[in-house]
This record gives C-alpha cells, sequence and structure tokens, in this order.
C-alpha cells in the first residue's frame, strides 16, 4: 500500500513538472520551487491516520494537514479552521487553479454555505482537479474532484502564494 503511494507521488510530480510548466511561465521559478517543495511534503504524509484537531503528523485533520504543509515549506500561516477559508488567501477561478492551491469543500451537509473540508491541489488538467487531503475516512489521501461526493460539495480556491 505504501509503495503504491510513493508511486502515485512521483507520478504526480513527475506529471506536474511536465504538464504546469507551461502553465507556469508567467510566475517566477522560485513558485514553481515553492509548490513542488509544497506537494513533496504533503505527499510524504500519504496515509497518515486522521485525528479531529491533529496539526502534527501523529494525526492530521483537513486545515491542520494543509497548514502544516503550509506552515513547514513555505512558513505561510493558514486558518487553523476550514471555516475561515472563506476570507483567507485570494479566491481563483476553477480555470486559473494550479497545484498548490487550496481547494474549498462544504462540510457534511451540501446545503449549508459554509466551508468545512480543504485540501491542496497536486494537479490540473482540462478534465479534472487533483488534490491531496486529510479525510475522515483513510486519513491522507488523494481524491480529484469530480468524484461525487466532492463535486456536490467543491465551494471555492484560495491561493496564498
Amino acid at each position: 500500500m505504501i509503495k503504491k503511494h510513493i508511486i502515485l507521488t512521483i507520478c504526480l510530480i513527475v506529471n506536474f513538472l511536465s504538464a504546469q510548466t507551461d502553465s507556469l511561465v508567467g510566475d517566477n521559478q522560485a513558485d514553481l520551487v515553492a509548490i513542488n517543495t509544497l506537494l513533496r511534503e504533503a505527499g510524504s504524509h500519504l496515509g497518515t491516520g486522521y485525528r479531529g484537531g491533529g496539526k502534527t503528523p501523529a494525526g492530521f485533520d483537513c486545515s491542520g494537514f494543509v497548514g502544516y504543509c503550509y506552515n513547514t515549506t513555505l512558513g505561510i500561516r493558514t486558518p487553523a479552521s476550514s471555516s475561515l477559508f472563506h476570507n483567507a488567501g485570494m479566491h481563483i477561478s476553477i480555470a486559473n487553479a494550479r497545484p498548490g492551491d487550496v481547494i474549498c469543500f462544504k462540510g457534511h451537509s451540501t446545503s449549508r454555505r459554509v466551508m468545512g473540508h480543504v485540501g491542496i491541489i497536486t494537479e490540473v488538467t482540462p478534465n479534472e482537479v487533483y488534490f491531496i487531503h486529510s479525510a475522515s475516512s483513510g486519513g491522507i489521501r488523494y481524491d480529484v474532484l469530480s468524484a461525487p461526493y466532492y463535486k456536490l460539495r467543491f465551494m471555492d480556491i484560495r491561493r496564498f502564494f
């Protein structure tokens, strides 16, 4: 299982480097390095268990995971709670999303307009947005925006650098 996650992480990084470099031409080299560093850190925690309120590698909740990765690799502080992401960073349209952006979702209730879950985008293709997050079922894992659960709950994308 760990070997599968390592291979997936390597594939995502290689795919990111080859597919996303053209879309980052307007961005500086430091952004590209920061994004790669952030994604490596996030991927290194694959399989770490979910822990409500968790903010360390002993166990993460979703905002604790995002915050840990951003602070550890980039020195950027993000909100301590997923519900506070609506005013943090800069709003980015899905068409302009890039790896390293934070993807935000409603919580368990699709009828409420309150953010309740966040993750880090790892790859953007013309047909899909891939992200890594700490899920209450499964801990740190990769998912896709097109999955019915996430598609119904998608709210926003926020950029912090």
